[in-house]
This record gives C-alpha cells, sequence and structure tokens, in this order.
C-alpha cells in the first residue's frame, strides 16, 4: 500500500503540536514500517519554512532529512501542475497535493484537512478517525 501524508501531518509530528501529534506520530510509524511512504516536494519547502520560523533552521532541516530517509518524494513532472489545476477545490496547495499523491499512486491521503480535499480521487485519512 502506498501512503502519502499531508504537510499538516508532518508539522503536527515534526513541532510536537498538541493535540494532534500523538495521533499523527502513531499513523507515521505505522505506515513506515508496513508500507511505502511519500510525501510531496513542495511539503519539503513548506517544513522548512514553517519550522525555521517556529524552531530553527538546524531543526527543520534535521527533521527533513529524517524523514526523507523514510518517505519518499513524490514523482511529479510539469505535467502533475495540470492535473493539480484539475482536482482544485479552491486551495491550490491542497490540489499540489492531491497530484503529487495521483503521481504516487497513492491508495490514501492522510491528512487533518479534508476540506481542502473535496476533489480527490483518492481516499482520505485522518489520524485522528477511529
Amino acid at each position: 500500500m502506498n501512503i502519502f501524508f499531508d504537510t499538516n501531518i508532518l508539522l503536527d509530528v515534526a513541532l510536537r503540536r498538541k493535540p494532534h501529534c500523538t495521533e499523527s506520530q502513531a499513523i507515521l510509524s505505522e505506515s513506515i514500517r508496513n508500507h511505502a511512504c511519500f510525501v510531496s516536494w513542495h511539503s519539503i519547502s513548506n517544513l522548512a519554512y514553517i519550522m525555521g520560523k517556529i524552531e530553527t533552521q538546524e531543526a527543520a532541516l534535521t527533521f527533513i532529512k529524517e524523514i526523507t530517509k523514510v518517505c519518499t518524494i513524490a514523482p511529479v513532472e510539469h505535467k502533475d501542475l495540470a492535473v493539480a489545476f484539475e482536482h482544485n477545490g479552491g486551495d491550490l496547495e491542497d490540489a499540489m497535493q492531491i497530484a503529487s499523491a495521483l503521481a504516487a499512486q497513492a491508495d490514501t491521503i492522510v491528512t487533518r484537512d479534508p476540506k481542502g480535499f473535496t476533489k480527490s480521487p483518492i481516499t482520505l485519512t485522518n489520524p485522528a478517525a477511529p
């Protein structure tokens, strides 16, 4: 099974964001042990920027190096931007996540932001769901 992680899940783990950190860490850890895991290229830049502002650039780079040891960057190309436009439900960044997940042939997208994925043909998984 191919599992794709939205940026918000990675930020939950990296920044230990309460109350979501425990659930996000659990699904990430379980997925890494048992499945192929993917993230988008632009999630990496988002992590670097957000973590750099909240923590430090060093902490951001350390997390990015670790997460990319266990999660593969989705293989997107120029044509995938057109795919994102097709799946844009009002938030281009989330549509780019969908396009990245499609490129990775993901079976599910793990996110806490279902409203950003209304046009996703891929099943969504919320880490908080029972």
